[in-house]
Formats: C-alpha cells, sequence, structure tokens
C-alpha cells in the first residue's frame, strides 16, 4: 500500500513538472528555432524561405510517437543546424520537441 502512495506522489510531481517544460521549450523554440522556422512552425520567415526550412506541418515524423528523437537527430545531424546545435542539450531538445509537437497537433 505504501508504493501506491509513493507512486502517486511521483506522478503528481512529474505531472505538476509538465507545464513548466513546456514553458521552456516555448522559451527555447522562440529564441532558437523561430528565426527560421517561425512562430508557427510555417517556415515562412525571410531566412526560413532563404534556407529552405521544413515547414512543420509537411513534416510528418512530428506526429508521431518517434518526435523527440527525429528532432534530435535533425538538429544534431543536419548541416543547417549546426549552429544550433551549439545552443541546447539534449534536454532543451526534448522540450523543444514536445512543445513542436503541441504546436503541430494544435493546427490539423
Amino acid at each position: 500500500m505504501r508504493t501506491h502512495g509513493i507512486a502517486i506522489f511521483l506522478a503528481a510531481v512529474v505531472l505538476a513538472g509538465l507545464p513548466a517544460f513546456a514553458d521552456a521549450g516555448k522559451d527555447k523554440y522562440e529564441k532558437v528555432c523561430a528565426s527560421c522556422h517561425g512562430m508557427e512552425g510555417h517556415a515562412d520567415t525571410k531566412k526560413g524561405k532563404k534556407m529552405k526550412a521544413a515547414d512543420y506541418r509537411e513534416v510528418v515524423e512530428l506526429t508521431g510517437a518517434d518526435a523527440i528523437e527525429h528532432i534530435k537527430k535533425t538538429v544534431r545531424e543536419n548541416k543547417k543546424h549546426r549552429s544550433v546545435t551549439k545552443k541546447v542539450s539534449d534536454e532543451d531538445l526534448a522540450s523543444i520537441a514536445q512543445y513542436v509537437q503541441g504546436m503541430v497537433a494544435a493546427q490539423k
């Protein structure tokens, strides 16, 4: 019975931290990603058009369970993201990915 109570407590702690994690993702996205991908992920910025940035509405990998891994891999391996790679940790990428997933889902 005690284990059950601990599990509930830990779940509450984790869930309480999710809004902060999402806010961190939004903040980091705005600072690092939005200049190319745009505030809504449409890649409609001048810099985004020049660099042929991805429009998130067209990236199928952002809607599935593997979205976080897709974003991490893309940022770490795509040559266009070389300057971004230095600015973000894996934790940053995970929070950005969560934010982007929510953004994409809201636009469908």
